[in-house]
């Protein structure tokens, strides 16, 4: 068989939590936006975790949201998390050859970096082929348009096509009771059924995160 195809194989995935409705698989690159801060750092430090399983993962952006004492109280090794801080496409790209393969990348407020084109996304996406990878492309929007979720995806995210998953997280609270409000537009073939709007009761993840 020429050395340009390889046998199609099922992809393993993980979940940043068991109620989770989304798996993040190998080889994929995904688009999660959250229009609050508490959903961004339950998302971001709940992958972080459930990637350390066999493998490192890595945190990179040009703002800090990632927070070694959260990831701790969810029971996860801070020491295999690789922080890197990039402010461009280019040192993004740079920073994704250093990335070992089958692992987990996650890059936050990826839209506010320099340079970021559909030819440059072309690029991560091989990357992410190539290297087995799983990386999200993470944002906290404080300003995003609710009623037109796929417009927004293409100004933040220039090819939505490109992604095998397009995620918007928001968090609602209740008399101290939480909820992760899941919409997701777009999923891999064999999760499609998870296309639409899911409500998860978070209760017990905030408080683990705040440390109560």
């Amino acid at each position: 068989m020429p050395g340009f195809f390889t046998p199609a194989t099922e992809l393993k995935g993980i979940k940043p939590f068991d109620d989770f409705p989304l798996e993040f698989g190998d080889s994929t690159l995904s688009a999660v936006v959250s229009t609050d801060e508490l959903a961004f750092l339950v998302f971001l430090h709940t992958f972080m975790a459930s990637s350390l399983s066999g493998s490192a993962a890595y945190y990179l952006g040009p703002g800090r949201f990632f927070s070694p004492s959260i990831l701790q109280r969810l029971e996860g090794d801070a020491s295999k998390v690789l922080v890197g801080n990039v402010y461009s496409m280019d040192e993004l790209l740079e920073a994704i050859n250093y990335v070992e393969n089958g692992s987990s990348v996650f890059v936050a407020q990826f839209p506010l970096l320099k340079g970021v084109t559909p030819e440059k996304l072309v690029e991560l996406r091989r990357a992410s082929d190539e290297g087995a990878l799983r990386v999200v492309l993470g944002h906290h929007a404080v300003v995003f348009n609710e009623l037109d979720l796929p417009g927004e995806f293409v100004r933040l995210f220039h090819v939505p096509e490109l992604f095998d998953a397009l995620v918007v997280l928001r968090t609602s609270s209740y008399r101290g009771h939480y909820k992760l409000n899941v919409s997701i537009l777009k999923a891999p073939p064999e999760q499609v059924s998870v296309l639409g709007d899911h409500s998860i009761g978070i209760d017990g993840l905030v408080k683990r995160m705040l440390g109560k």
